[in-house]
């Protein structure tokens, strides 16, 4: 089939358009997390506005790939998610968000890809799929973890081993200190580090 008269033109540029407005939602979500005093969860969600960013760019490439100069413009026609909140209410939002991605609209696109010749495409679609199921994961885990006030606390009781992204200091603990005792910075800067036992 020729690109130009696909569904998966289309669906190349809305796939775009999102994977840009959730860069954009997560840089917000960052900057909200941040002022509550989340570094960790800032700096965390601003990574997945990274990772949203290059499946952008991945789409994107796609487009100029397979349209050459033929495509100079795209019109689509798709619904965007424009929720707002509190903290928890939109981290709850935006793992369904990337659930929704991961599970139905991405599969279905590789799909049609693959009915149409485009099987790198549908590849493309697959992965950045299997990518959107672990930003729900992570999303959920924030979200989850927040609302039960054990997001710089071991849920089982047990000690982990708690690090300050500022200055590298390293509890073994229960739960994160409020105050880091080397750099002084706020609990919001620890994370559980899975890599020290």
């Amino acid at each position: 089939m020729d690109f130009q008269d696909s569904i998966t033109k289309e669906n190349l540029a809305r796939s775009f358009a999102s994977e840009c407005q959730e860069g954009a939602r997560y840089q917000f979500l960052a900057k909200m997390a941040q002022q509550e005093g989340y570094q960790y969860m800032s700096m965390l969600i601003r990574t997945l506005a990274h990772n949203e960013m290059a499946h952008a760019q991945q789409f994107f490439n796609k487009i100029v790939e397979l349209g050459g100069n033929q495509t100079q413009n795209i019109d689509i026609k798709a619904g965007y998610p424009f929720k707002s909140g509190q903290l928890l209410e939109v981290l709850k939002n935006e793992a369904e968000n990337e659930r929704m991605s991961a599970e139905s609209i991405y599969p279905k696109f590789a799909d049609i890809a693959r009915d149409e010749g485009f099987n790198d495409v549908a590849e493309l679609f697959d992965m950045v799929s299997k990518v959107e199921l672990t930003h729900n994961h992570i999303l959920e885990h924030l979200a989850n973890s927040l609302e039960c006030k054990c997001l710089y606390k071991c849920s089982d009781g047990s000690e982990h081993a708690f690090k300050c992204d500022e200055c590298g200091t390293i509890i073994k603990d229960r739960c994160a200190p409020k105050v880091c005792p080397l750099c002084k910075m706020g609990q919001g800067y620890y994370r559980i580090d899975f890599s020290i036992s």
